[in-house]
């Protein structure tokens, strides 16, 4: 690899992680509409039945060689999901 095959993957990489923020942003506006129901009937911020289950499906996606990179970037997309969620439901919008 040389410095223009670094400069490549580097923009790759700025391209993905754009890609990566909106679907986070995505996935955050799914979460408020989460936290609205459970509000509505209300039901616990944390499921880890769920999450346990999620995380199986991701590590099987991301296949052995990934899943020990990718599964915990998904336990910190659930913290904050979770952080993100008690605020919604606690009634703090922006916090």
């Amino acid at each position: 690899m040389d410095a223009s095959d670094l400069a490549k993957a580097r923009c790759n990489i700025d391209r993905i992680n754009a890609g990566i923020v909106a679907l986070l942003i995505e996935r955050m506006e799914q979460v408020d509409e989460v936290a609205r129901y459970k509000a509505a009937h209300g039901l616990p911020v944390s499921d880890p039945e769920r999450e346990k289950l999620i995380l199986e499906k991701v590590s099987q996606l991301a296949g052995e060689e990934y899943a020990g990179d990718i599964v915990p970037v998904f336990q910190a997309v659930f913290a904050a999901s979770c952080r993100r969620e008690e605020r919604k439901i606690k009634g703090q919008a922006h916090a």
